[in-house]
């Protein structure tokens, strides 16, 4: 019986080293398939704890990993793009010396930066919206947009793209005729370039005004102070609507009519103080209710823009004398900032409340040319004739301070 202990104990030592050699190791991988972004895939041994680096150059630490139960782990965002190392690579070390490596050769930067001039068709006086897009989606960058045209006249403008931002804006006037030469400079170098032909001038301009009861006044000042400048004003103003009141007005829809029927260089909007009613299953006035109307009205902006044809100024509703009003205009306001973000260069917010309600509280009385004026009506939400004839000068400085007037 003794000689037979000795085989079933080496045949037990042989079944054994097989299974050992046989444990999975780690398996680590690299990839580009998000602009501007390298993941990292970790597999191996559930529960093992993995460091990962990045060895390109000076050795960098990326960060820990815990594999779940399937033995998988990912980073989305281990490491951006970058325009000088395109070949990078990176170590997963985890535990019992296990080990693996991975490289990733990401796209070059030649064309990470695109440039678009809005109109297409501009005229001479009206300002031209160049618009800059990061392909890397990473942002974090400042430009110049310089435009060379007839007669060596040039015209630039600065613009910025925070972090993880895609894209920014910056407004030129081209003042001749003819052809022109833009270029996009973003760290001293050429990154993209555009050509755009401006046509003569056309004098007559139309401006929409628009909105709920928020506009009426404001609309009539506005009228008679652009006359001098050939400025066609026409009003439109829906009373007791809202862009949370689809059931009794449309607005979306309505806007698309009007860029449609009227073609408004300029589009003034004033409206908010009937909204406060549910998305749906959505009650006002959170973060959820907040981004639904940010969506509507970022719609809303991209229609009266009409692909860059036309700006559109809204204004923010100054602070209300009643707490159930404060609520829904504070909410408002701040879906209308949301949707600015999305449409730079094409859309302006008209601070209203910097000069009626400072530190948003209701003031009955405000300060204007050394004098105390009284501004808002009874109710303690509209403009009176002294505040609209304020507000319709604020919008007009506006308007001239961004040269499309």
């Amino acid at each position: 019986m003794k000689r037979l202990l000795l085989p079933l104990f080496v045949v037990g030592a042989l079944a054994v080293a097989p299974a050992r050699a046989q444990a999975p190791g780690l398996l680590l991988q690299a990839t580009d398939d998000h602009p501007g972004r390298i993941a990292l895939v970790v597999a191996g041994p559930p529960a093992t704890v993995v460091t990962l680096s990045e060895v390109t150059g000076v050795p960098t630490a990326v960060g820990v990993v815990t594999l779940d139960a399937a033995g998988q782990a990912t980073v989305p965002r281990a490491a951006d793009w970058r325009c000088s190392e395109r070949t990078r690579r990176f170590h997963a070390e985890g535990a019992d010396g296990l080990a693996a490596d991975a490289a990733v050769r990401t796209p070059g930067c030649a064309d990470r930066y695109r440039a678009a001039v809005r109109p297409v068709h501009p005229r001479v006086g009206r300002p031209v919206t160049v618009h800059v897009t990061d392909t890397f989606r990473l942002g974090g960058v400042r430009a110049t947009a310089c435009a060379r045209g007839p007669a060596r006249v040039r015209r630039c403008g600065r613009l910025r793209l925070r972090e993880d931002e895609t894209r920014a804006a910056v407004r030129l006037r081209l003042p001749r005729a003819g052809a022109w030469r833009l270029a996009v400079e973003v760290g001293g170098r050429r990154r993209a370039r555009e050509r755009v032909r401006v046509r003569p001038p056309d004098r007559h301009r139309s401006l929409l005004a628009t909105g709920d009861s928020m506009i009426q006044i404001v609309d009539g000042f506005l009228k008679r102070r652009l006359a001098s400048d050939k400025v066609g004003v026409r009003s439109d103003a829906r009373i007791s609507t809202g862009l949370s009141k689809p059931s009794m007005f449309d607005w979306p829809r309505h806007a698309k009519a009007q860029a449609r029927s009227l073609h408004p260089d300029v589009t003034v909007m004033f409206i908010g103080a009937n909204d406060g009613f549910p998305f749906g299953s959505t009650q006002c006035c959170g973060g959820a209710w907040v981004k639904a109307y940010a969506r509507r009205a970022s719609a809303m902006m991209a229609t009266y823009a009409r692909h860059g044809a036309g700006s559109v100024y809204w204004n923010l509703l100054p602070a209300p004398r009643g707490a159930r009003f404060r609520r829904v205009f504070v909410a408002v306001n701040h879906a209308l900032r949301i949707a600015a973000r999305r449409h730079p260069g094409l859309f302006r917010l008209v601070d209203l409340p910097k000069t009626f309600t400072p530190g948003y509280r209701f003031r009955q009385t405000i300060r204007w040319h050394a004098s105390t004026v009284s501004v808002r009506q009874d109710d303690g939400v509209h403009l009176n004739a002294e505040g609209a004839s304020i507000a319709a000068t604020l919008i007009i400085r506006q308007m001239h301070r961004d040269g499309v007037l």
